[in-house]
């Protein structure tokens, strides 16, 4: 007879034994849900784009329902280019691929400065020497939090079918590249998506299981749950759910953790588009792009899922018909202008049948089935997301002692340069907004014996994307204990952008204890950046 904890160890044996049994599929029905897991990122890309952040603060309207302009193909974005880097690096490297791998294929294929957001500022850091995970790390990426690695994802779901554990384990592996903490455990929440689709026959049940593999203490977490309690609490009422969500976790703005990029927000509308859509690919295409934020990027991801959970035959006709079976590049330095989206899906499903064999499945051609091996539910250990303010002060690590910052605003991408108009390691700000500039500040003890001089080397925008925007200029102004004493507009000559090398005298000061505030100031609100080469105090007898 068993006693008390012989009866729990008993139930925590069921419960494992249940949850973690095998599954079997057929080679086939892989084989289609591949595919459809291509195409249906690639068609939700395509119908997204044209209306690709629009719909912020409210949803878009109910007509959009099919494609703007129909395409003869598929084309190159970052909702599906990089899923191809990261499947020509698995051929290349094979399974046990490393992120410096992912790194040196991301460098073969994709020039540095040619994607947006933390994917962009991954890139530029490897360029520089700054590899994984250091590259996704947010004292060296601020943009770590964004959406990159959940647009990213799919590939790692789709070779690890009804293995989440397996998928989970190489969408961190590729965060190491661009992100940290919430935008980490958005690409492993979609890999789990994506991997339990072979498996699940019942959406809402995929959802909260692949919600397991991320950490329950994390935002990203938090939001996922908000938005399933949205459509428990309001089943008919989409607009009413995805309100609930906006009103409670959306943050206006453009800095490292708000704005319409934000990985936890955008992965709560692509929940809200799967809910809603009820396993329907022209519904939760429809609600994907309606819902707004980077509806493309949530379209691409739905449609993903979606497809992979339906399969490829079970696409409309009118969806994918258009695509020709072809992918245009115009982007993967060594890749053809032209792919089959069939042959991208059989080589991805090749590395996938591998996948599941070296993780102790089987794969049986002859008879076309697949055993897939059982998984664990593993969460990794939790990162705690850094503030705007943590990130803004490290920033400036490298370049002048002695400064604090305030008031940086994000836009135009503010950061250390490498290289900028002829200088090195430059400093780029932004002001918060119209009225509120940015600012170094101090509080120093000038020697009374010596004068002390501020000196610093700026300029503006270069304006190579904008070559016409010539009024691209900001004012310098410098305060003392909050009385101003020197201002100058840093402004292109000759429609040439310059350097200014400055000099400011505080003699005056000479033997008291100071506050220095030096601005970048918006004075007219256009390509408002400043850009710092140095900025120092200096004595001189």
């Amino acid at each position: 007879m068993l006693n008390n904890r012989g009866l729990k160890l008993l139930l925590v044996v069921l419960i494992l034994s249940t949850s973690l049994c095998a599954s079997t599929i057929s080679v086939d029905q892989y084989k289609d849900k591949v595919l459809g897991g291509w195409l249906g990122q690639m068609i939700g890309n395509i119908f997204g784009l044209p209306t690709e952040g629009h719909f912020i603060t409210a949803m878009g309207p109910t007509n959009l329902t099919y494609y703007q302009s129909i395409p003869n193909s598929a084309f190159a974005d970052d909702d599906t280019f990089n899923d191809l880097v990261w499947l020509f690096a698995l051929e290349k490297y094979g399974l046990d691929l490393t992120s410096l791998d992912l790194a040196e294929e991301w460098k073969i294929q994709l020039p540095a400065g040619s994607m947006a957001c933390a994917n962009w500022k991954a890139r530029l850091n490897i360029e520089e020497g700054i590899m994984p995970p250091l590259s996704g790390h947010p004292s060296y990426n601020e943009y770590n939090l964004y959406i990159d690695a959940q647009i990213e994802a799919d590939i790692w779901g789709l070779i690890s079918p009804g293995m989440p554990d397996v998928g989970t384990d190489y969408a961190s592996l590729m965060g190491e590249l661009m992100a940290y903490s919430d935008g980490e455990y958005g690409g492993r929440f979609i890999a789990a998506l994506y991997s339990l689709a072979f498996i699940e026959d019942d959406i809402p049940t995929m959802i909260n299981k692949a919600l397991e593999f991320i950490p329950k203490e994390s935002r990203y977490y938090e939001v996922i749950q908000a938005a399933i309690k949205a459509w428990e609490t309001y089943p008919d009422s989409y607009r009413r759910a995805r309100s609930e969500v906006y009103r409670n976790y959306y943050k206006a703005g453009q800095t490292p953790s708000s704005g319409w990029v934000i990985a936890d927000v955008n992965g709560a509308m692509v929940v809200l588009a799967l809910l809603y859509g009820q396993g329907d690919f022209d519904q939760t295409l429809a609600l994907a792009v309606q819902f707004g934020l980077d509806n493309d990027c949530n379209a691409a991801t739905a449609g993903g899922i979606l497809g992979a959970f339906i399969g490829a035959e079970n696409i409309p006709d009118r969806w994918k018909n258009p695509l020709n079976n072809l992918y245009y590049n115009n982007v993967l330095r060594q890749a053809p202008s032209y792919l089959l989206i069939s042959d991208i899906a059989d080589r991805t499903a090749k590395i996938g049948l591998a996948n599941v064999e070296k993780r102790g499945g089987t794969v049986d051609l002859e008879n076309n089935t697949i055993t897939l091996p059982a998984y664990k539910v593993v969460s990794p250990e939790y990162n705690e997301p850094w503030s705007d303010d943590k990130v803004a002060g490290n920033m400036l690590r490298g370049w002048e002692d002695g400064w604090e910052m305030a008031n940086l605003g994000w836009d135009m991408s503010p950061g250390i340069r490498p290289v900028y108009e002829g200088r090195t390691n430059v400093f780029s700000s932004h002001p918060l907004d119209q009225k509120s500039p940015f600012y170094f500040y101090r509080t120093e003890t000038l020697p009374a014996d010596k004068i002390t001089v501020l000196k610093t080397g700026v300029t503006s925008f270069n304006g190579d994307a904008h070559p016409t925007h010539f009024e691209a200029d900001w004012e310098l102004r410098v305060y003392v204990n909050d009385e101003l004493i020197f201002s100058k507009i840093i402004e292109r000559i000759d429609k040439k952008i310059v350097w200014y090398d400055l000099e400011v005298s505080l003699a005056e000061y000479a033997g008291q204890t100071v506050t220095i505030r030096v601005e970048n100031y918006p004075n007219n609100w256009s390509f408002e950046a400043g850009y710092w080469d140095y900025l120092r105090l200096e004595q001189i007898d």
